[in-house]
């Protein structure tokens, strides 16, 4: 009797368990679809221009049917479309920012078999081990314009990356790319011919400084180079390290990160609300996801 007065107490907690990570699933899917919403709340609000049009481009364009998550398991840690992804499809990925560790690194590594090459002129080296290549260099803007403060002698183009890593003449669509790199990818992605870009099938980029309107023209140019170079928006997340800022009577967050995949468009059109993802976790645990958007 006593054995089965301890399953049947196993049983129910189990049950309760349950219940509580469905009713927490339910609370993040439910701030999740606030993310475009409330993009497209203060795009309609603007006139139309450069700051309008540049929150439409974050509008979920593209399909994944596999997402998983790579990196920590919360900052640090991000949204991969897998579809296509298999063993032998990739070449070679690129990490943009690293610090110390870069949990992100190991997970392509240990996932696809490919090697990482890591990029960051802020630190002396990374924790990541075989299968990683440091480089004490941050990647920068083409035109030379725009070096990392402090570091000016230590930028790499692009280009320049691929060249150091014997990548120059790799096919469309053959490498991967995170950046996480503090606002200089704007001007990297508007300085860097469309043709450079498409060499990776996939990029997940954390845009940092939505809230610089008066950078809105960069921005805006840095997201067309991105679309000429065929990527889609697949999914969105906000960083919670991050507050918000007002647009109107909206608010969004200054930070968001983005999954861009190649691929056929979603047949029903973009979408006006973020997709949710039960992989989502908030970049700051001790804090709520921010309050999200819809992209009209």
């Amino acid at each position: 009797m006593a054995d089965l007065d301890a399953t049947s107490l196993l049983s129910i907690r189990s049950i309760k368990l349950d219940r509580l990570l469905e009713q927490q699933q339910q609370r993040e899917r439910k701030q999740s679809l606030e993310l475009e919403k409330r993009l497209a709340a203060a795009a309609v609000q603007l006139p139309e221009g450069t700051s309008r049009s540049l929150l439409e481009t974050f509008r979920i364009c593209g399909q994944c049917k596999d997402f998983q998550r790579f990196g920590e398991a919360h900052d640090g840690g991000y949204l991969m479309c897998m579809d296509g992804l298999q063993k032998g499809s990739v070449g070679a990925a690129y990490s943009l920012g690293v610090e110390h560790h870069d949990k992100w690194s190991e997970d392509v590594v240990s996932a696809m078999g490919i090697p990482v090459n890591q990029f960051d002129c802020t630190v002396e080296r990374s924790d990541c081990g075989l299968g990683c290549k440091f480089f004490k260099k941050c990647i920068v803007a083409a035109d030379g314009q725009h070096p990392v403060p402090g570091h000016e002698k230590e930028g790499w183009s692009l280009m320049q990356a691929l060249k150091e890593t014997s990548q120059e003449t790799a096919a469309d669509g053959s490498l991967l790319m995170k950046m996480d790199i503090e606002s200089s990818e704007w001007p990297i992605f508007a300085s860097e011919p469309p043709e450079v870009l498409r060499k990776f099938g996939e990029l997940i980029v954390e845009f940092h400084g939505l809230e610089h309107e008066w950078r809105h023209d960069e921005y805006l140019k840095a997201m067309k180079h991105i679309s000429a170079a065929g990527f889609k928006v697949a999914h969105l997340h906000g960083n919670n390290y991050q507050e918000m800022y007002e647009v109107g009577s909206s608010i969004i967050p200054k930070v968001i990160e983005v999954t861009f995949v190649h691929g056929a468009k979603r047949p029903d059109g973009c979408s006006t609300d973020q997709l949710y993802q039960s992989l989502d976790a908030p970049n700051n645990p001790g804090e709520a996801e921010l309050q999200m958007t819809h992209i009209g």
